[in-house]
């Protein structure tokens, strides 16, 4: 649920994702977190926060919904600029990605910095 030129994804794509966020935060929990691939955990981060968005009915320019909003763009830029690159040229617009990789927020991110930015959003 990334954007408009990408499609939703599917339930077992948001499990999947869902377990590897879940994997992911295992890993931090139990100071491991050396062994966690940030860029590749932030897209299914970002797909997740998209169907809550979704089936949340959150409307995207009021409330809590444009935090959500923009928090989903900010990880699929991190996705995009902080994961290796792919082998197969077809899975992701070259000019997309570079535009991405531009606009992300520079500096580090990690689960840390994502719990931090939700209890901000929560009011914690």
């Amino acid at each position: 649920m990334a954007s408009e030129r990408d499609p939703k994804p599917g339930t077992s794509e948001l499990l999947s994702s869902a377990k590897l966020v879940a994997d992911a935060a295992k890993s931090t929990f139990n100071k491991e977190s050396d062994k966690v691939d940030k860029g590749k955990v932030a897209g299914p981060g970002a797909d997740l926060l998209g169907a809550g968005q979704h089936y949340g009915k959150l409307d995207k320019d009021k409330g809590v919904g444009q935090y959500v909003e923009k928090v989903e763009t900010y990880l699929h830029q991190y996705q995009t600029s902080h994961s290796a690159p792919t082998t197969n040229p077809d899975s992701h617009g070259t000019s997309a990605a570079a535009k991405d990789s531009e606009t992300a927020p520079a500096g580090g991110g990690g689960v840390g910095d994502y719990m931090k930015m939700a209890q901000g959003f929560l009011g914690k």
